[in-house]
């Protein structure tokens, strides 16, 4: 049997990424903003996938954009759906 590495858990820096994500959602959904751009977010490629779930359920649109310079990622929150 192969034994593969145990995966990280999520850091403080992934629950951060996600908050920030989830306070852009929730500013796009209530209407309070056609679109947010989230810059130099650290680790967010680790917890894009949330996002865009989190955004799905929410009825916006999520992009990821790629990075300007190396390692840095923009997400994109909005319009909504």
């Amino acid at each position: 049997m192969i034994q593969f590495p145990a995966p990280d858990g999520p850091t403080a820096a992934d629950e951060l990424a996600v908050v920030e994500i989830d306070a852009a959602i929730a500013m796009v959904a209530g209407h309070h903003a056609d679109r947010v751009r989230l810059t130099a977010l650290p680790f967010v490629g680790r917890v894009a996938a949330i996002g865009a779930a989190h955004a799905q359920e929410a009825g916006v649109a999520f992009r990821v954009e790629g990075a300007e310079r190396t390692g840095v990622l923009t997400v994109t929150v909005g319009p909504s759906e």
